[in-house]
Parts: C-alpha cells; structure tokens; sequence
C-alpha cells in the first residue's frame, strides 16, 4: 500500500503552511455576512445579510455509520463525509497523522451515505447544525448562493492565485462563485461525459489503437467496427452513449460553437442549429451508425460488466469499479473532440470538493484546524493514497508532476485524462439544481419518441423556470 511509503513529517507540512500566517486577520466575521444558506423547503430563503440563521428544519437523517474519534485535544472539528469505501481509506489514513501533529485538536469522522448526506447538507447548513468540515458536490449547491453555504476561504488558504498554480483553474468554475474568491477545495472527479473508458480486450482483438483517437469520428467507427449483430439485433454495443449523452450533448454544442446557457443573462438555449446538430449526432449512434441499442440493456453499467459494451462514457471512476468488481480489463481516455471543432473543450460534469462551516468565522483556533485538515485531505500523499483504488481525476498539477505518480494503481490512466481534460475543461455556473428533468426528454428524443426540435425546446423551458426561480431565491 502507499502509505508505507510516504514521509509523514512532509506530508504534513504541505497543508499547514499556507493557513496560519494569515488566519486571524482573514476570517474576521463580517455584519453583512450571515452564515445562513438557502432553505431546501418553499419558505423565502435567508439573504446576504445580518438575518438570524432560519428556524431549525425537520430531523435530518443521522450518519450511516457511527462516528470515529481521533486524538484528545479539547479543540474538537467534526468531519463530514461520503461514506464510500476509497473516501474510508483516505480519511481513516490521513486522521492519525493530522492528530499527532496537532494534539490540541480532536476530530470527530463521520461516514454519512451519499443520500442521507446529500439531504442532510443544505438543511443542517440553514440550521446551523452542519460538521465543521464538509465534503460535498457541486452539484448539491448550485442553486444556493455560495456564500450562504460555505467559508471563504481565499485569503487564510493562500489565496486565489496560489490555488491556480496549485490546481487546475476550472476546478474552481464549476459553480458561481464571486470572481477571485475560494469557497470550496476541489478533491475527485469521475467527469462523466469527459472522459471515456475501453474494453481493453475487445480494443486488442480489433486492432484498434484507442490511446490515439484523432477525432470523436474515429471514436464512432471504431464503434461500428466494435459492435456485434445477430441479425437486426445488437448483441454487443461498440459504443454507448447511453450514460454520458446529456453531458456529451453541451460539449458538442461548445465544439459546434454554440451555448446552452448564458451566464451574464441566466438565458438557456438548447433549441438552436448547434443544439440540433449536436443532439442529432448522438441520435445517429442509436439509429443510423447503430453501435447501440436500447433493447440491449437496461443498465449501461451492468452491460459493461458482463463485456457487453467496448466504449461508454459513464465516467473514468468506471475503470476502477469494473476491475475491482469483476477484473473487467478496461483503460481510460479523453473524450476526443469533434474533427472540425470550432472550440476545443468538454464539459465534465460536477466534483466532490471540501468546504468549511460559516460558523467557523467566529472561533479563530477551531478555523485554523478545520482549515489545515481539509489542505492535508487535497495535499499531494493523500490525493496520491487515493489513486490507488480510484480511477478518477484529480485537480492537482502537483499530484500529477509527482514522480510518485507512477507507482500507484490509476496513476498513469488519472494523469492522461486529467492533464488532457482539465486544461479544455469548461461549466455552465448555472443554477439549476436538478437537471434530471432535462435530461429526460432527451432521453424522449434519443429514444425516437420526440422530435430533437420539440425535446430541446422542453429542455429550455424546463431549464429557464428553474434558472429564473433560482435566481429569484438568491436574489440575483
């Protein structure tokens, strides 16, 4: 395992160093500043001033697994997680070190479902009720105002330009944030739709050299030469769409040179030549190049466990979930960009990220805890620990230009994605919380149950009344 080889003395001196120099004068509480977040009920939310935090909510779900203590300090951070096997060995490795660097403190772990943490976060937050440190996706609080929801963290973490040169930049765009600001740490990524994963088996018997895509057309006739027919049947599907299209649809509109959405106006628009095309360019994989097919499966997931599938772009965290379930031998990949792309970039969904309570802006010596705890959980060894049992991406330049990178299980595979990806990387910041409903008709149209035309424009008007009411709620 790793962590037998990492230095622990270095190890914690990466996150501590950039927080306490500037800690006291960075994180006064400001008047205007409440540490409210938006409500997750109908009730009017709580603005961007000196407002008491709203009523207490209903009992929110309690941790899935009992809470771990470590260390003895009076100075106790409560730690919020997803309780996930990879994040299990990370924190369960990186605790004891923090605590016998820091014999002040004590931290309380708390393992939380994705559920129960997903439905707990925002009303905990509005309650005041939340951990102290917070994973989180960005996702969850895209429709909030980020202010009212985690600590900014600019200055006592190093400031804006110190993180750019640390991470990639567009790790800190995937929501709206207040330009120049630190509201969150970025930490792991499947980027579904930015990626794709191979069969690396049915890649060899064809003869097909994945690792050198020139073009997401090289992309589809591989997966015509990859799918298997019995008859009119697809009985093996050379690529799948299925899981990935929603996200592939807004990277092919970006390369078309189109936009879905624009932030300036909060205005969505699907319904364009570019929306089309790109939306009839997914449509032609299931009905005129024929690599998939919906009488196949019903979990693109499961098909690909059972080798149904050569090609699909569920996400890189995919490779490591097959071969470690099942040893499916499988690699990952940049999802190529179109042969004549007007704009070369991809659209990889949201990230799991680290924020810290509001609360924390009154309690200086709690703050400087939580705060270096949270830099010790994206420093290099802990992101490299994770490697390796996590195929996913990283937003850390460091991680990647770590010679150590070589020695773990998806380091290699993690880099060539996340150096390919990340520089191309591109988010809508809009403030849709739940784009489920969008993605069901399109899933109409893929399905030749809508017109694309007629799906596009539902998407819109769908999309746009969530946008317009969001922007409502936080006072846009």
């Amino acid at each position: 395992m790793l962590d037998k080889k990492l230095d622990r003395r270095a190890f914690l001196k990466i996150g501590a160093g950039t927080s306490a120099a500037v800690l006291l004068n960075a994180c006064a509480p400001k008047a205007t500043e409440a540490p409210t977040a938006e409500p997750s009920g109908d009730e009017e939310p709580a603005q961007a001033t000196s407002t008491p935090r709203p009523p207490t909510p209903e009992p929110t779900p309690v941790p899935t697994a009992a809470p771990k203590a470590f260390g003895e300090g009076e100075n106790e951070i409560v730690v919020w997680y997803q309780d996930w096997d990879g994040a299990n060995k990370i924190m369960n490795f990186v605790t004891p070190l923090f605590v016998e660097q820091y014999p002040d403190v004590a931290v309380n772990l708390q393992a939380i479902g994705y559920t129960d943490l997903f439905n707990k976060l925002l009303p905990a937050i509005a309650s005041g009720t939340e951990g102290d440190v917070i994973m989180m996706y960005t996702d969850w609080v895209v429709g909030t105002d980020v202010r009212q929801v985690f600590l900014d963290i600019t200055e006592p973490a190093g400031g804006a330009a110190y993180w750019e040169e640390k991470m990639y930049p567009a790790a800190f765009t995937s929501i709206d944030v207040p330009e120049n600001k630190v509201f969150y740490l970025p930490w792991l990524a499947g980027i579904r739709g930015g990626a794709m994963t191979v069969n690396t088996d049915h890649m060899a018997e064809a003869e097909i050299d994945y690792l050198n895509f020139g073009s997401f057309e090289e992309v589809i006739e591989a997966g015509k030469t990859l799918t298997q027919m019995e008859g009119d049947k697809v009985v093996r599907s050379g690529y799948s769409p299925f899981s990935s299209q929603y996200q592939l649809l807004w990277s092919l509109m970006w390369q078309l040179g189109g936009n879905m959405f624009d932030k300036d106006s909060g205005t969505w628009t699907h319904a364009t030549p570019e929306g089309e095309a790109a939306a009839q360019i997914i449509f032609d994989l299931y009905w005129e190049h024929k690599t998939c097919d919906f009488e196949l499966f019903t979990s693109e997931y499961d098909a690909v466990s059972q080798g149904l599938v050569s090609i699909w772009g569920d996400g890189a965290w995919t490779m490591s979930a097959h071969i470690g379930t099942t040893g499916l031998p499988c690699d990952n990949i940049v999802t190529p960009f179109l042969a004549d792309a007007v704009d070369e970039v991809l659209y990889p969904q949201h990230m799991a990220g680290w924020g810290l309570s509001t609360r924390l802006a009154d309690n200086a010596d709690k703050l400087q805890a939580a705060l270096d705890y949270a830099l010790l959980i994206v420093a290099p060894d802990a992101l490299l620990q994770a490697l390796d049992f996590y195929s996913g991406v990283l937003m850390s330049k460091e991680v990647y230009d770590d010679p150590r990178i070589d020695d773990v299980t998806f380091g290699t595979a993690s880099k060539r994605v996340a150096t390919g990806m990340w520089p191309v990387a591109r988010y809508t910041q809009d403030h849709v919380a739940n784009q489920g409903p969008a993605g069901e008709e399109f899933m109409l149209a893929m399905r030749n149950e809508l017109s694309i035309p007629e799906a596009l424009a539902n998407m819109d008007a769908y999309l746009q009344e969530q946008e317009d009411a969001a922007r409502e709620r936080i006072g846009m």
